[in-house]
């Protein structure tokens, strides 16, 4: 055996079998080999942890947090209680040397009377370890041993950063100094982390500047629940121009939306990080509908970010109707039809709402097939979404629906340049009719558009 998981709240029969000691007291040989051990602690199972301490291990992942299945109703440790610090103490100092540790994870709280345990086995890890995570205070001389490994490729921390005096003081010193110079992945959590953006903005302006995170940092995710996302927020992850996942997790309860940030936060945002692929501002979105995003932030990203292909982000869904139909009018008239679109064919929409009267569902999915040409899924727990997305996917499949779009968006920019010239006021009646049939090959939805256009004088 390899690898162990140890995810339960006790240990089965066969395994604490073999860790018993036999009648005169001799501790039991193991007779496996373990290389990776991922082990939940808790009150039942954690005095069992020494015995599976391999001296083969390059992977040990050790945390109170509990699995989010199938104990959900278990009460988990938030930190260590008092009387399991001794046997932490004991248990750091047995595990494996530590320069062929490969990943490692250590979940005890923010605890400071195991700094000193897990700050001094951080400094014998060497160019092995690619993968470190814990919540555990290290001592600033650990944290700037991390920042020298040349492979360490994902770091997750939440603690905030030392002063840069210390860091001086524990020998990063003027000159061009790279630190992290491998980190492809940055993930931080709680407001203290979120320190690091800033000390990575300040270290690159010093003079000379120190490098962090190499030349560039592909991933970063930042989690606060509490911490709602403003304009502030998103300007900390502007000067990563590299990046190509972004995640800011932080969730809205009590029917308070978390997402405070505009359009023009959005478009700031896009243009500063072209390359974004993967994109979640903050978590499901909700249906409270009060976040100033529209989808002018839709367009946005589809205009800059050519390669997105995942999109989670609020907008506001009760004028829909009529924000499209702006939307449509000026893109149309300012030959954004004919610009490159990115490739996103997943748009989170979680539990927005969504209203739609009969002739609703044909024109918001033009408009978002005018947007984001790839799109084929919403990932929502609301029906009417649903049957949108099917919607959306067989239109995206006609080979008409180019010819039907252009003729919509030209009376629709015809209706709204009139307006805007204060010529008569001009109304526009654009009815959709449905007319699903079956054929040898499947089920079709064909889709008719009526136009009436009349103009009335003013008054």
């Amino acid at each position: 055996m390899r690898r162990l998981d140890v995810r339960e709240w006790g240990l089965s029969k066969d395994i604490t079998r073999l860790v018993l000691p036999s009648s005169d007291g001799t501790p039991p040989v193991l007779p496996f080999h373990l290389q990776r051990l991922d082990w939940w602690l808790n009150e039942t199972n954690f005095s069992f942890l020494p015995n599976f301490l391999s001296p083969y291990l390059t992977t040990i992942i050790i945390t109170t947090d509990a699995p989010h299945y199938p104990l959900e109703e278990v009460e988990q440790w938030d930190k260590l209680p008092d009387e399991a610090m001794p046997m932490m103490r004991s248990v750091i100092k047995l595990f494996p040397p530590s320069p062929q540790i490969v990943c490692l994870k250590l979940g005890f709280g923010p605890e400071t009377r195991l700094t000193e345990g897990v700050s001094t086995y951080i400094l014998g890890c060497g160019e092995s370890l690619r993968g470190f995570t814990t919540n555990v205070v290290l001592s600033t001389q650990a944290i700037v041993h991390l920042m020298k490994l040349p492979n360490l490729r994902r770091w997750t921390t939440e603690q905030g950063p030392p002063q840069v005096t210390d860091l001086i003081h524990h020998g990063v010193t003027g000159g061009v100094v790279s630190l992290f110079p491998s980190l492809w992945e940055l993930d931080l959590k709680g407001g203290v982390a979120l320190e690091w953006l800033s000390l990575f903005e300040a270290a690159k302006n010093r003079n000379p500047p120190w490098i962090l995170a190499g030349d560039s940092l592909p991933f970063v995710s930042y989690d606060d629940p509490s911490l709602p996302i403003d304009s502030s927020l998103i300007s900390k992850f502007l000067p990563f121009i590299d990046l190509v996942e972004l995640r800011i997790g932080t969730d809205c309860t009590l029917g308070l939306c978390a997402s405070h940030f505009t359009d023009e936060d959005v478009e700031g945002l896009v243009i500063a990080l072209p390359k974004l692929e993967a994109v979640t501002l903050g978590e499901e979105p909700c249906d409270s509908d009060t976040c100033p995003t529209t989808i002018r932030s839709l367009l946005s990203f589809s205009t800059h970010c050519l390669k997105l292909r995942y999109l989670n982000i609020h907008f506001r869904t009760a004028n829909l109707r009529a924000d499209m139909l702006d939307l449509l009018g000026n893109s149309y008239s300012q030959g954004q039809r004919s610009k490159p679109k990115c490739v996103l064919k997943t748009l989170v929409t979680g539990s927005m709402r969504l209203e739609l009267s009969d002739y609703d569902p044909a024109l918001i999915s033009i408009g978002l097939l005018m947007i984001f040409p790839s799109l084929t899924e919403f990932v929502s727990d609301v029906p009417l979404w649903a049957r949108l997305g099917v919607l959306v996917e067989v239109m995206g499949q006609d080979s008409e629906l180019g010819v039907l779009t252009e003729r919509f968006m030209g009376l629709l920019n015809d209706v709204r340049e009139s307006t805007e010239n204060g010529l008569p006021t001009a109304y526009s009646t654009v009815s959709f009719r449905f007319s699903p049939y079956s054929t040898c090959e499947g089920e079709r939805i064909h889709l008719f558009i009526d136009v009436t256009s009349s103009l009335v004088s003013a008054g």
